[in-house]
């Protein structure tokens, strides 16, 4: 998974990013809650862990930040030396998914970032993914649409993966050039757009099978349902 953490503490953070990373995942840390969120408008995170007491503005800031913009589907563990019940009830209420009051302890805290992807059903990429009509074997890299073989490009079939294992998820154009096409925003975002456009197309998403690409103004794109259809 790509996990954003936003941490003041240099010891704390080094030793959070130190067991995400040995458990195989992806991890962006900032200290201030302004870079944080600037971060979060350019990146696509499967999960974010916030702090509390930050030098410029407080994590339920920040949160509220992230709720407001388009974020509503992001699961949020904040962490934090706070441990009265009106602080975790403020949390929760604000839009956090947990809360993990520090120290923190290792196995604790996998536990609660494996049961977060779990109701957020986020999906590991060896799985074989399923939306509506659409079918990607992940191993065999082969694409279905009503049990018919597609063919499309790589860069295409990389795109749809990510694409299907992230329903109701925006994904910015930055993030994908750069776990699709291995670069930075150097590349002209355009890419992405024509790449979006051929894929809803060759798959044929739209209303009637249960789904939509949805484009969001000035951060990127959202799979997301119909209310009708059934995943």
């Amino acid at each position: 998974m790509n996990i954003g953490i936003l941490e003041d503490d240099p010891v704390q953070a080094e030793l959070v990013c130190d067991w995400l990373r040995a458990a195989g995942h992806d991890v962006v840390h900032e200290t201030l809650g302004q870079s944080f969120i600037a971060v979060c408008n350019r990146e696509t995170f499967d999960m974010v862990i916030l702090d509390w007491e930050l030098p410029d503005q407080t994590g339920i800031d920040v949160l509220t930040l992230l709720r407001n913009n388009h974020k509503n589907n992001l699961p949020v563990l904040f962490t934090t030396q706070r441990d009265t019940e009106q602080d975790i009830v403020t949390a929760l209420n604000t839009g956090a998914d947990d809360y993990l009051v520090k120290p923190l302890r290792k196995m604790e805290l996998m536990a609660r970032l494996e049961a977060m992807r779990r109701r957020a059903g986020i999906v590991s990429p060896d799985d074989i993914i399923t939306v509506g009509p659409i079918t990607i074997d992940t191993h065999d890299k082969t694409i279905l649409v009503d049990n018919k073989p597609v063919k499309v490009t790589q860069k295409d079939y990389d795109l749809a993966v990510f694409l299907l294992s992230n329903i109701g998820k925006i994904l910015s154009r930055e993030y994908l050039l750069k776990k699709v096409w291995g670069v930075d925003s150097s590349l002209n975002t355009r890419t992405v757009d024509v790449h979006m456009s051929r894929l809803r197309r060759t798959l044929n998403i739209n209303p009637d099978m249960g789904y939509c690409i949805k484009t969001i103004y000035q951060h990127g794109y959202r799979l997301e349902a119909i209310n009708n259809s059934v995943v």
